[in-house]
């Protein structure tokens, strides 16, 4: 039985509706150009972005209309005891195999939930959310399956789905896969600053809204307490939705005060932390201000 650390339980946290701050909680959030480099097309590959991205939308289109979008070769598997499905392409242009997670109703439980399986106790070494790892763990017999761990593995998902993505990710890696890498988006966290600094050699870049707080959580504080040591790993761009983008080398936690949102969860509705209404409209317009290349998959940088 699995060791787990326990920190806070908040309930029924509805992950899925985390997104915009109704009348009465404030959030402050720093100036773009104070915290990256600003709308830099060097550093950032918006197209490679806009591909991980439009994958991990079509998750939640019915199978059928996905298999449409990307082949018939593409594989499902529905994973009831978690809500997750995962869809694997095995036969994808570049010789690559992608893997799309996405995310389910149950995010507001799985986050609720702050128990940490014991880095004593899990196979990375690292502490790791309970609730993100039992996903996880549900669906990797399946996916194992499918891989060729010689060939590329490319993994995206948003909100919950980004990070079963990650600890996807970290898990092939640890298992002997030549290529893997991973870009999510609306990520939360999934282990602790141990846990970050140990895979911080992962290929992962984060995309990140800059009015959505669900990357921000599970909170580090509340009212001034800490709560849990939670921490974000690897690289992430902050995009807008004036079209706007920033580039940061490390998680910025003092971005988003969040600690009143967290105290008025249930008050939250959504809106940026939506692919459709946040982040695809927000990449969108960036693109139009990027040159044009042709697009070619590869990891993210590390």
């Amino acid at each position: 039985m699995k060791k787990r650390y326990r920190i806070l339980r908040a309930g029924a946290v509805l992950v899925s509706v985390l997104i915009a701050v109704l009348a009465g909680i404030i959030w402050w959030v720093q100036p773009l150009k104070d915290i990256g480099i600003a709308d830099d097309f060097s550093d950032v590959d918006l197209e490679t972005v806009s591909a991980f991205a439009e994958r991990s939308n079509a998750a939640y289109h019915e199978e059928k209309i996905f298999r449409h979008e990307y082949g018939e070769q593409v594989e499902a598997g529905e994973f009831p005891n978690t809500g997750l499905r995962v869809y694997i392409d095995s036969n994808a242009l570049g010789k690559g195999q992608w893997v799309i997670i996405r995310g389910t109703a149950n995010e507001a439980n799985i986050l609720g939930d702050l128990d940490f399986v014991g880095r004593d106790e899990h196979e990375l070494g690292i502490n790791v959310h309970a609730g993100f790892d039992r996903s996880l763990q549900d669906c990797l017999p399946w996916i194992l399956e499918r891989l060729d761990p010689k060939r590329p593995v490319w993994v995206t998902g948003h909100s919950l789905g980004g990070a079963v993505a990650v600890l996807l990710v970290a898990t092939l890696d640890h298992r002997g896969f030549a290529d893997v890498s991973a870009i999510t988006f609306g990520q939360p966290k999934f282990t602790d600053a141990h846990g970050a600094a140990k895979l911080s050699h992962l290929k992962i870049l984060r995309i990140v809204h800059d009015e959505d707080p669900v990357p921000m959580l599970p909170p580090t504080m509340v009212e001034g307490k800490v709560i849990s040591t939670y921490a974000h790993l690897g690289p992430e761009i902050i995009v807008r939705s004036s079209g706007h983008f920033s580039y940061l080398h490390a998680h910025d936690a003092d971005r988003m005060n969040i600690g009143n949102i967290w105290a008025e969860i249930e008050n939250i509705q959504p809106f940026y932390h939506d692919m459709v209404k946040g982040y695809l409209p927000a990449l969108k317009l960036a693109m139009k201000s990027a040159p044009k290349k042709v697009l070619v998959i590869k990891p993210p940088a590390p």
